[in-house]
């Protein structure tokens, strides 16, 4: 297939480029820069294939892109939580998803796979993420505020037949980034601190980028219709991260508990502080999503697709030798990774 693909050039997009080639894919790239489609390149060993440049808040730049093209990936978000970002993300999450599909669906493309998010079906009705999931009435923050309203046009869409396939993804893991992903630099962040300040409740709730990458090509079948798959991967309480993260380390992390109170009111700090352009690890979405995080269950995806998702200690230590690559953290911080690498 001729794929068209948004948000190429990044962490999500640039495995789904090399997915898409390596299943035997013509993909065409919407693109801001040049030069970070060349970082792509090099980072992924891709071969050349054909770009447009645009953005998805104009109209033009999405047709221009599916000019040509049986089928679209929409990749491209703003994922972010503070406030000094609301703004772009609501013109490119809200606006831009509506450019998207509205062009795709005009277009007449079979499939288009709309890259959603598990946020958008937060808190889910019985206490567990599943694909029958309606949306939330009441989004965590911006983000999901905004993915809520480009999912919303996507199910009307598919109330019409249109061949939507919308995928929701958990927290996003993994190598191999242009930049620094959200999750990546929030590990790097744990790591760096001398005791780990997690909450009473909640947990992670994460999966492997090269996992979704491989979901996102397997989508790519037409005549199939209107088809939802959530990528939930997996889920471990706070008590289990804090063990999962000393036997992937191999340091004995320390670790101190709060109320899910004091991380809520540490985030509402954060979010004053972000209207003063001052930065803070916390806002108050995240710290609501990080005390209240429940697992998902993804079977009927894995089922249907026929694959399983990669251990969460191989994503995880892959993420963590690459980090200190990137020398985003120390080798000293993970001492197991370093002894097994040699």
């Amino acid at each position: 297939m001729r794929v068209a693909i948004t948000g190429a050039t990044g962490f999500t997009g640039g495995h789904t480029l090399r997915e898409l080639l390596k299943a035997g894919h013509d993909p065409v790239a919407l693109i801001r820069s040049e030069d970070k489609l060349e970082k792509v390149r090099r980072l992924h060993a891709l071969p050349d294939f054909d770009s447009v440049v645009g953005d998805i808040t104009d109209k033009r730049s999405i047709q221009n892109l599916v000019d040509g093209c049986d089928a679209i990936i929409h990749t491209a978000a703003v994922a972010a939580t503070g406030k000094k970002s609301i703004p772009l993300i609501k013109e490119t999450n809200a606006l831009g998803s509506r450019n998207v599909l509205e062009v795709s669906s005009e277009a007449k493309l079979d499939p288009i796979v709309y890259v959603s998010s598990q946020s958008v079906l937060h808190p889910p009705p019985g206490g567990i993420y599943t694909n029958e999931c309606p949306i939330t009435s009441s989004p965590l923050g911006a983000y999901a505020e905004s993915k809520a309203e480009g999912e919303s046009l996507a199910r009307a869409l598919q109330e019409q037949d249109c061949p939507i396939v919308i995928v929701w993804p958990s927290g996003i893991i993994g190598p191999d980034d242009v930049g620094v992903s959200v999750a990546a630099n929030g590990i790097s962040r744990l790591l760096k601190s001398p005791i780990l300040p997690l909450p009473k409740n909640g947990g992670i709730l994460m999966h492997d980028v090269r996992d979704l990458a491989k979901v996102l090509c397997l989508c790519l079948e037409s005549g199939l219709g209107p088809r939802r798959f959530g990528v939930f991967g997996h889920y471990l309480d706070w008590t289990e991260t804090a063990r999962f993260l000393t036997e992937i380390t191999g340091r004995d992390l320390k670790t101190i508990r709060f109320p899910d109170a004091v991380f809520r009111s540490l985030g509402r700090l954060g979010d004053f502080l972000g209207n003063l352009n001052i930065n803070f690890p916390l806002d108050l979405s995240t710290a609501e999503f990080m005390t209240t995080l429940v697992p998902g269950d993804d079977r009927d995806t894995r089922e249907t697709l026929s694959m399983e998702w990669r251990p969460l200690s191989e994503s995880f230590s892959d993420t963590l030798l690459w980090l200190e690559e990137k020398k985003l953290i120390s080798g000293k911080s993970i001492p197991a990774l370093r002894n097994a690498a040699g």
